[in-house]
């Protein structure tokens, strides 16, 4: 309770009756108890909780700030959602005797919170954790996680790098890039057995040689993948692959917008009167030199990314923007037509110096920019939640890409109620597919997926809505409609995403029955 709702606040008092309105006590009765027995309210003990409350309220009343508060001391806690995954880890292995797990949740929920509380429980004590190898694909995410399981632990000294310049010492709990381990010089270094735990950052990327690489090289006690999507552009579910399709734990983003775990999302779906029909486009993907020929300097476009821009976003000059672009060429230009229109923009890419990238972030957070355009960059990892607006400048059909940049602005932060998203449409090849991505996003069916499209999401999280110009809508519609009748291997990779939770992925044998008359697909057990 705040001081002023107990000595400034204007009171009202009404009285009610149960015999006059005995439905309207029983609503205040039922809700009270849905309240006292919801997992988001935490139980108070003073003996254990009562520094921690008075350090948050202190915190949050502005009493003290962050620079001369001391929470030191304070255990890391999980929320509610991350302690239900805690739990499912425990289960899988105490109960189940499963010690390759992967855990799916959505971006901004705390994978890596989830990961570091998870290694604490298994720590015996202080003085005897076990050998820890967790490994990313980037310095930043590597860094990030570091402090995490510091912070957890409450020890400063924990953990070593393993990527660029830094090397191990005594190689006991190693934060390692991909490309570092992996090479064989990186990897024969170390014993089969020599990591009890290992911890797999977006695992959706294990197919991948390297990955492969280290899977294969290691057997620890206990391995733990971590990812927002472990379904594919290319069809392989990594979770079908490497876990015989189990999850051991599961918040998809439409469930954590539901739980109001971050913040809604308004998408733009805006046509850009780009004919993309005759880039190449194989394997899921657009040759990127065409591409970037065909937006950089295209200044039809920009000016309608700018408008888009200018009739979508409250105050631009106030917005911190991410735009994700084809090429640097590409990320060039459009940080030139953003700064030439009095925006202060900045094009950044993976070649870019780290301390530039730091840079850059510092100033989007001091408003001293309105937007940066990265080119294979902040994609996913990295924590940058005062992202309030992200531009889509160049198209994908992966689920995976499309849901990490769109989470890259989902995390909460003081004053922002809401994330624009701005994704840029054009006439697509017609192998190019919106299915994926949209149903990532939402959760639905194909079928189901066409008419919410047409009757404009009326079943979307609080808060969250996707609009399409008119334009925009037919584009998707037509492509949505044309999915609706997918080739043999669609289809098996779509029944596969599709088999029952009750039936172990090793018990049953998928067999299809195909009528390319009628499109339909059964599945037998």
């Amino acid at each position: 309770m705040s001081r002023a709702a107990l000595v400034d606040g204007l009171e009202w008092n009404v009285r009610l009756s149960r015999q006059a309105t005995p439905s309207l006590l029983d609503k205040f009765e039922s809700t009270f108890d849905t309240y006292w027995d919801d997992a988001a309210f935490a139980t108070y003990d003073p003996e254990r909780d009562a520094a921690y409350l008075d350090t948050l309220l202190a915190q949050n009343s502005g009493r003290s700030t962050s620079a001369s508060l001391d929470v030191s001391h304070l255990d890391v806690r999980p929320y509610p959602h991350q302690q239900a995954m805690l739990s499912d880890l425990t289960s899988e292995r105490e109960v189940h005797g499963r010690h390759q797990n992967l855990l799916v949740a959505a971006t901004g929920t705390g994978k890596t919170v989830v990961a570091a509380l998870d290694y604490k429980r298994q720590c015996r004590s202080p003085g005897l954790r076990p050998t820890l190898l967790f490994v990313a694909h980037r310095k930043e995410i590597l860094e990030q996680a570091l402090r995490t399981y510091r912070d957890v632990l409450k020890d400063g000294s924990f953990g070593e790098l393993f990527v660029g310049n830094s090397k191990p010492v005594r190689g006991q709990h190693v934060f390692a890039s991909i490309q570092s381990i992996a090479r064989p010089d990186g990897l024969h270094r170390w014993a089969r057995e020599r990591f009890e735990i290992v911890v797999m950052d977006e695992f959706h990327h294990a197919e991948a040689a390297t990955y492969r690489r280290v899977l294969e090289h290691f057997a620890p006690r206990e391995l733990l993948g971590l990812t927002a999507t472990p379904e594919r552009a290319d069809g392989v579910d990594v979770a079908q692959e490497f876990f015989n399709g189990r999850v051991a734990s599961e918040l998809r983003l439409w469930d954590a917008l539901s739980a109001d775990l971050l913040v809604p999302f308004h998408y733009f779906g805006i046509a850009d009167g780009v004919d993309l029909g005759s880039i190449r486009f194989t394997r899921g993907r657009y040759d990127v030199d065409e591409l970037s020929k065909l937006y950089t300097g295209n200044t039809a476009r920009a000016a309608k990314v700018l408008a888009a821009v200018q009739d979508k976003v409250t105050d631009p000059t106030r917005m911190r923007a991410l735009g994700f672009c084809v090429s640097v060429d590409h990320a060039r230009f459009m940080a030139q037509v953003f700064n030439d229109a009095g925006l202060p923009a900045l094009a950044l890419s993976g070649e870019s110096q780290p301390l530039e990238r730091r840079h850059g972030l510092e100033r989007l957070r001091d408003g001293q920019l309105a937007c940066i355009f990265a080119v294979d960059l902040f994609n996913e990892g990295l924590d940058i939640p005062m992202i309030d607006t992200v531009l889509m400048l160049r198209p994908t059909q992966s689920a995976t890409i499309f849901l990490q940049q769109l989470g890259r602005g989902l995390r909460r932060a003081d004053d922002k109620a809401v994330l624009t998203v701005l994704d840029f449409v054009g006439h697509q090849n017609q192998a190019f597919r919106f299915d994926l991505k949209y149903r990532a996003l939402t959760g639905l069916s194909r079928n189901k997926l066409e008419h919410s499209i047409e009757a404009g999401f009326p079943f979307l999280p609080p808060g969250s809505q996707i609009v399409f110009d008119r334009v925009a809508e037919e584009i998707v519609l037509e492509n949505v409609r044309k999915q609706l009748k997918l080739s043999t291997k669609d289809l098996v990779v779509d029944v596969r995403q599709h088999k029952p939770d009750e039936v172990p992925a090793s018990d049953y044998t998928l067999s299809l029955e195909i009528s390319r008359g009628c499109g339909l697909a059964r599945r037998t057990a």
